[in-house]
């Protein structure tokens, strides 16, 4: 999986999806299932911890694993951001991951 940088236009950070194992794609793959509130809340804190931020010259998760410490500063109140950042995870990680691996 490469580091693609991308950008959303509610903020004016650089975003880029971090490293993601196999065996963490494989896991994920069994919580994509929106309908499910809980698989929902798994899906969408696994993109935010392995989304991260540009901050300065270092890139930083956008949401600390294991804890509810987001990067930048208040994006945590910003609904409208996250959930285009998981969007865009969703659509451009997870599932084009299980798209070419059925083709």
């Amino acid at each position: 999986m490469e580091n693609k940088e991308f950008k959303i236009e509610t903020r004016e950070e650089t975003f880029r999806v971090a490293k993601i194992t196999p065996v963490e794609m494989l896991a994920i793959s069994t919580q994509v299932d929106l309908e499910k509130f809980e698989q929902t809340k798994v899906l969408y804190q696994f993109a935010l911890e392995h989304t991260e931020v540009l901050m300065g010259e270092q890139w930083k998760p956008v949401k600390t694993p294991g804890k509810e410490v987001y990067v930048p500063f208040g994006i945590e109140q910003d609904m409208d951001s996250l959930n285009k950042i998981c969007l865009y995870f969703i659509t451009e990680v997870i599932y084009k991951a299980f798209q070419k691996s059925s083709e």
